[in-house]
């Protein structure tokens, strides 16, 4: 019997006992039971969660069919989700038995440990779906939704169709255990790597490098076969570990990809701005809109601690990385040769306003593979303290004089930190009374993280659920609605301009140079990392004359006489001190450490360090296109 088979037919014998089971599906890498009265197993205490720990699959109970029309099921909602809710839209899909609840405050639809949810199911037969709406309103988050929730069928016929490669027979191949680096080794960008196990291929990442000149990851190599791949796990939203998604699926991929709920939005987001900006300045995107819908009806969202299968012997997790909203460390427990392994992406080992830092406690690792963006000899960052007091200074310095601050900002993470610090400044009335102006994506990645507070640090979600005050709507904060009103901003009293992108690469932030460069009286404040080849590099090591496009496109020569300053305790990634703590403290203690994500002469001194901190470790810093055996 095939594995699929055989699965169904043990949850089946299972859940038979608690009732009358229609239909058993497995869609993607989860199994779905149809029951005709989901009452006589959702009603039994521990029922499923004792399922699910004997049979080691994520179950999920639904109903055979609706037991309540739509005008019945609407108001039977109504009447037990508390109006403190802020029900913003129901809709139903009747060829999924879907419900899609949007609200304002998703907690009071969920109810204590998800009773609500249980009681709609069990009561009217429809599968609610809770979307959280932002409390601050986005046009693309609108249009999103609704591509999301029309395409619900397609979504449900690809998970069919992905579960029987999750669960097909194993080959029973005895290849071993590899790894090979298709990018972000001994350079920043362009994120993947290749795992190789006895019955499955996994891409980590899929990032393209902002700046550099080879800009996609090596998937020219011969080991990288298209057909051959099991799934690919995003660990967050960046373009630099997101970016090639689309050109994966342009090529013919039709597997998952595994990440959370908000870096699926934010990786929408990014690569909607992308083509806009691209039919805007003439140039021909690499990838097409039905690329990234493809995209997105393969993209399987995951919980953080949430473990399921994404292939025939690899187990995947997701945990907090505290990098940006949504980013994980993902965990792979590779059955097939007992062995774990530990990818952190992008990460963060300190709280920040914004997220909590990363976690550091896991089941195994034998091997480790660490981002190391700042891990040279002087990459020891301020503390968030120190860099917002360096911040407010210059601020208000700036303001006394009647200039305005420019801060270049990564449009996902860095934008967001930046303001909640405003906030508190504004509360501290440390800051100056002046206005923020917040310009481009910005604006609907802000949306994006209003929507998500459960994902936040505990200093915003305290704001928002314990005060019912989302730091994000701020008075002092100002979105520009458009390029019309760029030129104004920059002229008139002291003010705050937050734009993407933070590397000046292009976007907002490069008109506003152009206008604000040549006034003395301005300050720029980089408060990213600045990349090789980056026009934000090249004013961070003292340009005074730069090249930038006019409103009309053409190249024109711009005096920098305005204050350059770096402020680099923002930073979203680790430190070499963050990095040598988390190497002393993760549990349990990798045997392999792999270093990729940073520059080569910064990893090169960081490897002699790490060998004298720490001890049992066995430290590489691989080169493109290398490859690893593990086990």
């Amino acid at each position: 019997m095939q594995p699929v088979e055989q699965l169904k037919r043990r949850v089946r014998e299972y859940l038979s006992q608690y009732a009358k089971i229609t239909k058993v599906d497995l869609e993607g890498p989860f199994v779905v039971v149809y029951a005709e009265d989901p009452r006589e197993i959702l009603d039994i205490p521990d029922a499923i969660t004792n399922a699910a720990k004997t049979l080691k699959k994520k179950i999920i109970v639904l109903a055979s069919k609706p037991l309540k029309d739509e005008n019945a099921t609407i108001e039977f909602i109504r009447k037990l989700v508390p109006q403190k809710a802020e029900i913003i839209d129901i809709k139903f899909v009747q060829e999924t038995n879907e419900v899609y609840i949007i609200a304002k405050r998703t907690g009071y639809v969920v109810g204590k440990g998800g009773s609500n949810i249980l009681e709609i199911l069990k009561e009217t037969g429809w599968r609610p779906i809770i979307i959280r709406a932002p409390t601050i309103k986005s046009a693309f988050l609108e249009t999103f939704y609704n591509i999301l929730i029309s395409g619900s069928v397609e979504r449900k016929r690809i998970l069919k169709r992905l579960s029987s490669r999750i669960y097909r027979p194993p080959v029973g191949a005895d290849r071993g255990l590899f790894i090979t680096f298709l990018g972000a080794a001994r350079e920043v960008g362009r994120s993947a790597i290749l795992v190789h196990t006895d019955e499955s291929t996994v891409l980590l990442d899929s990032g393209i490098s902002v700046g550099g000149r080879n800009p996609f990851p090596r998937f020219d190599l011969p080991i990288f076969r298209l057909e051959e791949l099991d799934a690919v796990v995003v660990t967050h939203a960046h373009l630099d570990h997101s970016g090639a998604l689309p050109l994966l699926f342009k090529y013919g991929y039709r597997g998952p990809v595994y990440l959370t709920k908000p870096t699926r939005d934010l990786i929408m987001l990014l690569l909607y701005d992308y083509l806009n900006l691209s039919q805007k300045m003439g140039i021909t995107p690499f990838f097409s809109w039905r690329d990234v819908v493809n995209l997105m009806n393969h993209m399987i969202t995951l919980d953080y601690g949430e473990t399921v299968d994404i292939s025939p012997d690899i187990k995947l997790t997701l945990y907090n990385a505290g990098h940006i909203l949504g980013s994980s460390l993902a965990h792979l427990n590779i059955e097939s040769s007992k062995h774990n392994i530990l990818y952190t992406g992008d990460f963060r080992y300190r709280d920040t306003k914004l997220l909590d830092k990363a976690m550091r406690r896991f089941p195994r690792v034998e091997t480790l593979i660490m981002e190391c963006t700042y891990c040279g000899e002087r990459d020891v960052l301020p503390s968030l303290r120190e860099a917002e007091e360096a911040l407010f200074s210059i601020i208000r310095e700036t303001a006394e004089r009647g200039g305005k601050v420019l801060i270049p900002a990564l449009a996902v993470g860095r934008a967001q930190e930046i303001m909640l610090s405003l906030v508190d400044g504004f509360r501290r009335d440390v800051l100056p009374d002046i206005p923020v102006y917040l310009d481009g994506m910005i604006y609907d990645s802000t949306a994006i993280h209003s929507a998500y507070p459960d994902y936040l640090s505990s200093y915003v979600r305290n704001r928002v659920f314990k005060e019912d005050r989302d730091p994000f709507t701020d008075p002092h904060f100002n979105f520009i609605g458009g390029p019309d009103e760029r030129p104004d901003v920059t002229t008139g009293g002291p003010a705050v301009i937050i734009a993407p992108s933070g590397m000046l690469t292009g976007g907002p932030s490069v008109e506003y140079l152009r206008l604000m460069a040549p006034n003395e009286d301005n300050s720029i404040v980089l408060v990213s990392y600045q990349a090789e080849g980056t026009l934000g590099r090249r004013i961070r090591d003292g340009a005074r004359e730069i090249r930038v496009p006019n409103e009309e496109g053409e190249i024109v020569t711009v005096e920098v006489r305005a204050k350059v300053h770096v402020v680099e305790g923002f930073s979203a990634h680790a430190d070499k001190v963050q990095l040598l703590t988390y190497l002393n403290t993760v549990e349990p203690r990798p045997h392999r450490v792999f270093l990729v994500h940073g520059e080569e002469s910064k990893i090169r001194s960081f490897i002699p360090l790490a060998h004298k901190s720490i001890g049992g470790m066995r430290f590489s810093a691989p080169h493109i296109g290398e490859t690893f055996k593990l086990a």
